[in-house]
């Protein structure tokens, strides 16, 4: 599910406009509906059926909660402003909250805390008005097996989405557990062509791995939503950083293979109505003889509020 629980507000101007934060007020997300189909060496294995993933709230033009359906942990997010930026975001549920720190125009750092213990530290790093590196500091707290601390604590949701970001995690270290002295640290470099990003290079103590991005022709309708100017928080994993919609990403996966997420995209006028990922990785057991093939298609279908 697009999922992970730190908060909405602006993080980079790639180029000249509104304050970062500033919300737009064209139109608004309504319902996520998704679905899941798996399959085993391309026969179908199971599916969920059609179930409401994320339903918005909003007041006006304010958002102020997303309540998450899908997955094994449903929750609410709210969310809080001042002036036109949000500045900070809860999980109750799971005593859980994001603190947001701007500069002029840019985010500077995110702080997520669970039970007022500092988790994860995530500074933002640019050369002029663009991005160039994100680096984390994850530290060991009460609640460290805590799934949706780890979703709200990973920058790259927003790049690369929410399901391939999850899938990354096994490869990049999220989240403080196993962490030695009780930190871990990685650092995201971004590469640029035009306003998109195409290489997301994460080193951490294992090393370094690399992600490749392509893209479509067609304008990312999710670039700079509600006026955030490009990064934003995981929660939307829509991609916003990117101007064009995503056609591919290319990440490292166990013993030095790789993994191939493949999206396309269909539309209600200049609002994506429906999403595909499609997604295959060999089982656990197989990895050395790639005997057994799993598949994952993902569909997201999205209603608006338009006004």
């Amino acid at each position: 599910m697009i999922v992970a629980v730190v908060a909405a507000c602006a993080m980079l101007c790639v180029s000249c406009g509104p304050k970062e934060g500033v919300i737009a007020k064209d139109y608004k997300i309504d319902l996520i509906m998704a679905q899941d189909s798996h399959y085993v060496n391309d026969a179908p294995y199971f599916s969920t059926g059609d179930y409401v993933e994320q339903d918005w709230n909003w007041d006006g033009d304010e958002m102020y909660r997303i309540d998450y359906h899908g997955g094994e942990h449903p929750y609410q997010e709210s969310f809080f402003h001042e002036g036109n930026r949000i500045v900070r975001t809860t999980v109750p549920a799971y005593n859980i909250r994001a603190e947001y720190f701007y500069g002029t125009r840019q985010l500077e750092h995110i702080e997520v805390y669970a039970s007022d213990e500092l988790y994860s530290y995530m500074a933002f790093v640019h050369d002029g008005q663009t991005l160039t590196d994100i680096v984390c500091h994850y530290f060991a707290v009460s609640d460290t097996n805590n799934a949706v601390l780890d979703r709200m604590s990973n920058p790259l949701r927003v790049l690369v989405g929410d399901e391939v970001a999850g899938c990354l995690e096994q490869n990049v270290a999220v989240g403080a557990k196993g962490a030695k002295d009780g930190t871990k640290s990685v650092r995201y470099k971004l590469s640029w062509n035009g306003d998109n990003p195409t290489r997301i290079t994460c080193t951490d103590a294992e090393g370094e791995k690399v992600i490749y991005l392509t893209y479509e022709e067609t304008d990312n309708p999710f670039y700079q939503l509600y006026g955030f100017r490009g990064l934003t928080d995981p929660i939307f994993g829509f991609g916003m950083l990117s101007r064009n919609n995503i056609r591919t990403i290319r990440m490292p996966y166990n013993r030095n293979k790789n993994q191939l997420f493949t999206y396309s995209y269909e539309y209600d006028g200049d609002a994506v109505a429906k999403r595909t990922l499609t997604y295959s990785y060999p089982s656990i057991e197989a990895l050395t003889l790639d005997s057994v093939m799993y598949k994952v298609v993902r569909t997201e279908r999205f209603s608006y509020i338009k006004e």
